[in-house]
């Protein structure tokens, strides 16, 4: 702070808040007295004009602090600078200065307390004040303590300006959106009209709404201009104003118009999708529709509503139903509306042309979820003809009934669920009547019984037991050259991410499951042992003998002057199965001449963990899994388990499952792909999987590269059609898999050929996985998540690869 100024910081007190108060400074004034009788006369160039104040937000302040700055200005020179914080964090800034200054900028970093609530909203204002005694516009700015993104209210319709008539009403279009749940929207009004509504929700408050509301103007309004300012409350009862919106106030004998129309109409439109159209005119809008008409005129679907004309604004969002089957079609979209007075118009540009959007109706349908979130996993369940999907943010599984395209009751889980697979029932690839879901915020498996409840039910919550494991290493000391033994624990996350379910048994078709074993990557965290942070691993656990293993046969073999002998334990969790050594440092294995040799197993240790976002699934007969190595980076792993293959019996405890990928096929893998994962896929009998990255590398079960889908790199998945089976499935239309894309479609490739044979365009990319299921009637059902919610497409049971 320069010498010329003198700044003081009280926090203010009130009930329930910090009480830390302080004296405030007395101000020296110092001016020419009058005698008494003398006339006062003002000087001949009196300064009149305000001092200007502006207020920054910093762009990257820690999250313990109130960062902005205040910038004021004046042509004489500032006398102070007052700083006023409300709300979640009160305190006063007052700055005064002692020598002439025109220009200052003040920086503040208001630290917060620690029982200051997360989320909660910080109101600064500041006003600077000129030695003449003049005081600038208060200049506002909103904070949140976390500097978290503020509650926000908009006023999307109509836009400023718009003509106003007394004696009609205005509907207003509302949103909000707030970290800590939309509690209540409205908006107050001033000017030329003074009143307030708003709109109050309930059950679970959503992070983001919207809202239609009415504002009736009096006869007996007489001014010029109404101004509406929108607000938004959100849980903690917080209330911010958002940004003014000024309206031209008109009478009706002065209104001689035309409607005014505008459109909003996404590029590309699904059958049934969704048409904005909103009209205002002084005099009152009595019809309201839209018009949609192939590239040749021919009409297509129209709609409208009727109004009594006592509305100058209305808006409507319509729900279209496309008569058309072959996609992508191109239409003409075209809002109209008609006023009091019969007079027609369409949407207009601002230059006055007529507007027409053009469209793309494209395949599949979108449904937004019902409380917001993220989808991370999905699964189709055929008799109930629903789907599955795991909502991480809600804690919670969506339910989507495709008979009727409705979201049911979501059905309650742990903590951030990911990964969902059903309980295998037997070769088939009939699936129990469970569903298994990975609590990637915990260390469980929920059992959720889908004949519970309306829509299903969690009925059981498995706890996965805490896997640690050593190395114990030895290395040749530089100094004496002797060896040197060391060991070293790394203890990993043992929170699940993607989940996949095998079963052991007759691999004969029909076969009934025995038990059943759930592959499973876990999600990493930083605080894991080093050299493994933020990386995770893969395991298995048998759900049936609530038994553990420890994916490390990839891991398998010796660096160079260094040896790295593994240990495993198992240390139960609430009681399910046992502690036990799954891989002991060292057995003795007996010979058949009675003598003995020691068994260890010697791995690399840099290969041991997986990074984050590794992925599994497993085939549709419940025998396989394939595992891709998540993270952005050329090289990752891919690996395959069989669930048959068992152990190896060599030792006396058996510790390396010989269902697991060799080493030696790992490396091969990378070598033959030097690719990134996005995602996994596996056919029925998990004979042929694939890997997606830059493009889509296809191997068979002992990772040996089939071909290539020259597939464009996205984040999206794929999947295999549900009977695509062996490494040439006879049946053409089963021999496809489905790949999304960094565009908006889903691109459909031979298995066998490997040519992509159709694309099939859509509404949005895929950003997530990619599950393919076939219905009772045939049809194949393509489920992806998009930025919008969730998108479903569905193929004829027709649909086939024409390459032989």
């Amino acid at each position: 702070m320069p010498a010329f100024a003198m700044t003081q910081i009280r926090q203010v007190g009130r009930s329930g808040a910090l009480a830390m108060r302080a004296t405030v400074l007395g101000l020296a004034v110092l001016g020419l007295a009058a005698c008494d009788g003398d006339e006062v006369i003002d000087p001949p160039f009196r300064d009149t004009a305000k001092p200007r104040v502006s207020m920054t937000r910093s762009t990257n302040p820690p999250d313990s602090a109130l960062v902005f700055s205040v910038r004021a200005v004046d042509d004489i020179g500032l006398k102070s600078i007052r700083i006023q914080l409300s709300g979640g964090y009160d305190a006063a800034i007052d700055t005064t200065f002692t020598t002439a200054v025109q220009e200052f900028t003040f920086n503040v970093n208001a630290v917060i307390p620690s029982t200051a609530a997360l989320g909660s909203t910080v109101f600064a204002n500041s006003v600077a004040e000129d030695g003449a005694g003049n005081v600038s516009d208060t200049a506002t700015l909103l904070l949140t303590i976390g500097n978290l993104q503020p509650p926000t209210a908009v006023i999307t319709s109509p836009s400023a300006g718009s003509p106003v008539v007394t004696g009609k009403s205005l509907v207003l279009a509302l949103s909000a959106s707030a970290r800590y749940g939309v509690r209540t929207l409205g908006f107050v009004t001033s000017g030329a009209y003074a009143s307030a509504d708003s709109t109050v929700f309930g059950g679970v408050l959503l992070d983001s709404a919207a809202t239609l509301d009415t504002l009736v103007v009096p006869d007996s309004v007489t001014g010029a201009t109404l101004t509406v300012t929108p607000f938004v409350t959100d849980s903690l009862n917080q209330r911010v104003l958002g940004n003014p919106v000024a309206y031209a106030v008109q009478s009706p004998g002065n209104a001689n118009t035309v409607p005014l129309v505008s459109t909003g109409v996404a590029r590309r439109l699904e059958v049934t999708d969704t048409v904005f159209v909103a009209a205002s005119d002084p005099v009152g809008i009595i019809a309201l529709g839209y018009e949609v008409r192939t590239l040749g005129g021919v009409l297509l679907v129209a709609d409208s509503v009727q109004s009594d004309g006592s509305f100058s604004n209305l808006v409507r969002t319509f729900n279209t139903r496309i008569p058309v089957s072959a996609f992508p079609t191109p239409v003409l979209v075209q809002g109209f509306a008609r006023n009091a007075n019969g007079r027609r118009d369409v949407a207009r540009f601002q230059s006055g042309a007529v507007r027409v959007d053009t469209a793309q109706v494209v395949a599949g349908y979108t449904r937004p979820l019902p409380e917001g979130g993220q989808i991370a996993d999905a699964i189709y369940f055929p008799r109930n003809n629903r789907l599955y999907l795991s909502n991480i943010e809600r804690n919670q599984l969506e339910v989507y009934n495709l008979a009727d395209s409705t979201f049911r009751q979501a059905i309650n889980v742990g903590s951030r669920p990911w990964g969902i697979s059903a309980w295998p029932r037997n070769r088939d690839g009939e699936m129990g009547d469970t569903l298994l879901v990975a609590n990637s915020g915990g260390t469980t498996i929920s059992y959720v019984n889908l004949l519970g409840g309306n829509t299903g039910q969690e009925v059981y919550r498995y706890p996965l037991p805490n896997i640690i494991a050593y190395s114990v290493t030895s290395v040749r000391s530089e100094e004496t050259d002797e060896i040197i033994t060391q060991r070293t624990i790394y203890d990993f996350s043992d929170r699940p991410q993607f989940i996949a379910s095998t079963c052991q048994g007759s691999s004969a078709p029909g076969s009934a499951c025995e038990d059943v074993v759930l592959v499973y990557s876990t999600t990493p965290t930083p605080g894991q042992s080093a050299p493994f942070g933020n990386r995770g691993t893969v395991r298995w656990e048998n759900l049936t003998r609530q038994t553990s293993h420890l994916f490390f046969e990839q891991a398998i073999g010796q660096t160079m002057g260094r040896a790295d002998t593994l240990e495993v334990e198992r240390y139960a969790a609430g009681g399910v199965g046992s502690d036990s050594s799954l891989v002991p440092y060292r057995q003795r294995v007996p010979l058949p001449d009675g003598s003995f040799y020691d068994y260890s197993v010697v791995i690399r240790i840099d290969r041991l963990a997986f990074r984050d976002t590794t992925y599994v699934r497993n085939s549709g007969n419940f025998r396989r899994a394939v595992v891709g190595e998540g993270g952005p980076v050329l090289g990752s792993r891919g690996m395959m388990y069989d669930a048959l293959q068992g152990f190896d019996p060599t030792p006396t405890i058996p510790v390396i499952d010989r269902g697991v990928s060799r080493a030696m096929d790992v490396s091969d893998y990378i070598a033959n792909s030097f690719a990134r994962v996005q995602g996994v896929g596996i056919n029925f009998d998990g004979e042929l999987a694939a890997i997606k990255g830059d493009s889509t590398y296809v191997f068979d079960r002992m990772l040996r590269l089939q071909g290539i889908f020259q597939s464009r790199g996205s984040t999206g998945g794929l999947d295999f059609h549900p009977l695509n089976r062996g490494l040439n499935t006879p049946a053409l239309n089963t021999r496809l898999a489905f790949v999304a894309s960094a565009e908006p479609v889903i691109d459909i490739y031979d298995s066998y050929c490997f040519k992509r044979v159709a694309s099939v365009p859509i509404r949005d990319p895929i950003i997530g996985p990619v599950r393919a299921s076939q219905r009772s009637d045939g049809a194949i059902v393509l489920v992806g998540a998009t930025i919008r919610g969730v998108t479903l497409v569905e193929l004829p049971d027709n649909f086939t690869t024409s390459c032989n």
